[in-house]
This record gives C-alpha cells, structure tokens and sequence, in this order.
C-alpha cells in the first residue's frame, strides 16, 4: 500500500518559481509516478500565486493523475458546517493545534499564515493522510510536538526521499 503525502502549499510556490526544493519537488512527482506515494494537496491560494506558475503546475499533474485534492480541502470559509465534502473545526481545535507549533500563540490574534498552516494541518489530519510534506523551518522544527499531541508525522521532503521505505 502507498503512503498518503499532503504537499504543503508553498512546495508548489518553490517549483514554479525554481527556488530551493524544485529538484527535490519532481522526485517527489517521480514517486507518485511509480505508486510508491499517493500525492495530495489541500488547498490552493490562487491570490498568493501571482505568476499563475503554481496553479498550472497543480492542473497539470491532477490532469496527469498523480495529485488529488484532499477531501478537506479548503480556505477558512470552507470549514462550516454543512458544506459538502467538508468538515467543521471550532476554535478550540484550532487554537490546540496552534499552539503546538506557537506555544505563544492565541487563534484570535494569530497571523493568516499561521491560520493557513493550521487549516492545512487540519485538512490533513481530517484526511487521515501518512505523511505532512513541508519545507517550513517552523513546523518542522515541532515535528515531535505534532506527532505527540496532534497523531501528524510531519517530515520535510529530502527525508522522504531518504527514508527507508523506499
């Protein structure tokens, strides 16, 4: 069985715009080409994308059939109740998360990034996905944290590529 990876959002920004991580993004690709992952993504920011790179770089390999769209995905607007294919999150979940990554941090006056990140966290735990793929120096460095409280394994991509698994 293939692990389940959800790509955080700013793996596609490094791609499209060459950054650090774009030669590690297409080994990632190449994993899901061969069944070794089960890419997902959970939500898009198109008015953070304003080269359009990322978005096309997202049609395509959903049209290739390599990456999908998680269940749960979505912006903070999308996490209401009733709303198809979606689920509800409250504060309090919320705010848990967090602080697992903030100690510092209340929900009512976190940044949107910090919203964000937590909203994709949450979509990705709600999925019940393998694995959290992220660059992000912060998240990373709560790696344990996520997994102690939270049941997220959260790993960067050059350590999936390392892994033993494969």
């Amino acid at each position: 069985m293939s692990l389940t990876v959800t790509l955080d959002t700013n793996l596609f920004y490094d791609k499209a715009e060459g950054r650090e991580g774009a030669s590690v993004f297409d080994k990632i690709v190449e994993l899901a080409r061969k069944g070794k992952v089960l890419l997902y993504f959970t939500a898009t920011t198109d008015y953070e994308d304003k080269s359009g790179g990322a978005t096309r770089i997202i049609i395509n390999l959903r049209r290739e059939g390599v990456l999908q769209e998680s269940a749960n995905a979505g912006t903070p607007q999308d996490f209401m109740p009733g709303a198809p294919g979606l689920h509800y999150v409250n504060e309090v979940e919320c705010d848990k998360l967090l602080r697992c990554i903030w100690p510092d941090q209340k929900w009512k006056s976190a940044t949107d990034n910090k919203r964000r990140d937590v909203y994709h966290l949450l979509a990705h735990m709600r999925n019940g996905h393998d694995i959290y793929l992220t660059r992000d120096q912060e998240i990373l460095h709560k790696t344990q944290v996520l997994k102690e409280n939270c049941g997220i394994t959260v790993m960067s991509p050059n350590k999936l590529l390392e892994s033993a698994v494969y």
